[in-house]
């Protein structure tokens, strides 16, 4: 069975069994990172401020981290209120646990931020696909410059993540003058024209495409911090055709850009923001840190511990280390080598019980932690 097959199997019988609370303390018992929760002020006009819900996640101790800024993108079908900053908990936490300093925001209008949602991208004949860009790039670039001045933060190296609007609008900021930006994740990156519907796209906009083509070449023209750009397969707004020409665009307009086409994740590969695509983002993710120097996860030699379990174990072991975001936490029985794992969005120590717990009720045996995190615990 593939990795990511297994993954969608396990995802539902995982929250089930093994109790996993969404939402827990803020405050985080014997763990490597931290949660905080703020609003950060954007200048949206000479005598007006807007606040931005933020949820950063921190390695615990002192020093000063690299920051690594995420967003979302639109809100397609669900209401922009009930789109809030730890939505991407699990990407915050897993940039946490490799160095970072890692910053999720919203919107204005999405979640408890403040303001209307911006949707002012002009029409399928009269497209203003840069504005649209620049007005939310303006709002990221005060977010960073709010978390440049906090003690804990390392202003010269600042990664961006964006999801859709989000990578596109990363890409613009990358773009700008006074280079904000150390590098770009730009994941389904792109914004598309809706008629009455939000999620569903326009048909007959070729000029409107068109126009985001150009304005990734003149985002192309003036970025020359590398970016990583992942897209789905079965993307439906952004398909393979229009990545491609994306693509080309900027490149041709001197950005640097590696360039991944995954394929198709369940029946909308827009979705790629979801945990459940960990198992194709993350090691593509890590691969592009480590090839420009910036922190990345572990490199976990794996083999004889894979080596020693049966075969489902180890696809279950495989599934644990490389498609689940953390905070998490895999038990063993103590005989048969039979693992069972857990994950927790907020709250490792619910991660660890749940993983014991599980793993007794389906064994009847005693069992113990083997691995946390992305860390094996024993031998």
């Amino acid at each position: 069975m593939k990795l990511l097959e297994l993954l969608h199997r396990t995802a539902r019988l995982l929250t089930i069994g093994c109790g996993i609370a969404l939402f827990a303390s803020q405050c985080l018992a014997e763990t490597e990172v931290r949660e905080e929760r703020l609003m950060l002020p954007v200048r949206v006009a000479p005598d007006k401020v807007e606040l931005l819900e933020a949820f950063v996640v921190r390695p615990v101790g002192d020093g000063k981290f690299p920051v690594a800024l995420i967003v979302n993108g639109s809100n397609g079908k669900l209401e922009p209120s009930d789109m809030h900053a730890d939505w991407l908990s699990h990407l915050a936490h897993d940039f946490a646990h490799r160095g970072w300093l890692a910053a999720s925001v919203v919107w204005r209008g999405y979640g408890n931020s403040t303001g209307a949602v911006q949707d002012e991208a002009g029409t399928c004949k009269a497209p203003e696909v840069a504005h649209y860009f620049d007005a939310h790039a303006d709002d990221l670039g005060q977010v960073l410059n709010a978390l440049h001045s906090r003690p804990d933060v390392d202003p010269a190296t600042t990664l961006g993540v964006g999801f859709s609007i989000g990578g596109a609008s990363m890409l613009d900021l990358a773009a700008r003058a006074d280079h904000p930006l150390t590098a770009v994740v730009n994941i389904s990156g792109g914004v598309y024209h809706h008629n009455a519907t939000p999620g569903v796209r326009a048909s007959g906009c070729d000029l409107f495409d068109a126009d985001l083509v150009r304005t990734m070449n003149g985002f192309g023209k003036t970025s020359r911090v590398p970016t990583l750009w992942l897209y789905a397969e079965n993307d439906p707004f952004f398909g393979p055709k229009l990545m491609e020409r994306m693509l080309v665009a900027y490149r041709s307009g001197g950005g640097i850009a590696d360039s991944v086409l995954l394929p198709p994740f369940e029946k909308d590969g827009h979705t790629l923001f979801r945990w459940q695509a960990s198992a194709l983002t993350r090691p593509e993710i890590d691969r592009f840190l480590r090839s420009n120097r910036l922190p990345a996860g572990d490199r976990v030699d794996l083999t004889a511990f894979l080596d020693g379990l049966p075969p489902e174990s180890r696809q279950q072991a495989m599934l644990y280390f490389h498609g689940v975001p953390n905070e998490k936490a895999m038990a063993m029985s103590a005989e048969g080598g039979r693992v069972y794992w857990a994950q927790d969005a907020h709250s490792p120590d619910k991660a660890r019980n749940s993983a014991l717990s599980y793993c007794r009720q389906k064994t009847g045996q005693s069992c113990r932690i083997f691995a946390e995190n992305d860390r094996l615990m024993g031998s």
